[in-house]
Formats: C-alpha cells, structure tokens, sequence
C-alpha cells in the first residue's frame, strides 16, 4: 500500500515534492496536483490526482508525494496510507 506524507495547513510546501492537495466539493473528495514549477491543475478525483502525481514526480524528478488535507475524513484507505511528516 502506498504511503504519503500529511502535509498540514500552514506548512512550507517543500521543494522537493508534489503537493497533492485534498478538499470536498459538492460532498466528494477531489484533488489538484501542484509542484514547484508546476501550476495546479483543476479539481479531480483523488485517485487520478495521485496517478498524475506520481507521473509529474517522475517528469520533474521529485523525491516525493505529499497530501494537504484539512479533514482526514475525507480521506479513502484505499488511496493508500497519511502518515505524520517525519522530523
């Protein structure tokens, strides 16, 4: 099972990364895909922008995905696993 990395609000987005940031509208779970050159894409499900953001990491050779999600329950387990940055 894949794991991402939670980036939380207020956070430094990090330069070596591609964001994946995860909100609700009209009560589904979408997703945009931004890096740091890479201007964010409109609103997708969550699983086609977390496939689209291991292909944008590999094309920019980015070490990593990271989720901005404000409300875990937004979250599906079968998009794979949030853990807690590591510090």
């Amino acid at each position: 099972m894949a794991e991402f990395e939670r980036l939380m609000h207020g956070a430094r987005t990090p330069w070596d990364a591609v964001v994946v940031e995860v909100t609700q509208i009209f009560g589904r779970s979408v997703a945009d895909v931004a890096a740091v050159d890479h201007i964010a894409c409109l609103p997708v499900p969550v699983r086609q922008a977390l496939d689209e953001a291991e292909v944008l990491r590999d094309k920019l050779g980015l070490k990593r995905i990271v989720v901005r999600i404000g409300d875990e329950n937004l979250w599906n387990p079968a998009w794979g696993k949030l853990v807690e940055p590591v510090r």
